[in-house]
């Protein structure tokens, strides 16, 4: 639900962006839309694995 809000939220600034500024600045805007999906998207699957790594480490028997 959260995602479908924030996906609505995106594409209302876009159209707004689009309609007042022009298709420039609407392509600005798309851009760092997409780079901070992208960071979010990043941050998540680091996360995991950082996690996973970490649960891991622990989980593995000591070598003698």
């Amino acid at each position: 639900m959260a995602a479908r809000i924030a996906l609505g939220v995106i594409v209302a600034g876009a159209a707004a962006v689009g309609f007042a500024w022009g298709v420039g600045a609407l392509g600005v805007y798309l851009f760092f839309a997409a780079v901070a999906g992208a960071v979010a998207i990043g941050a998540s699957v680091g996360g995991d694995w950082l996690t996973g790594a970490s649960r891991g480490r622990f989980e593995r028997k000591r070598r003698s």
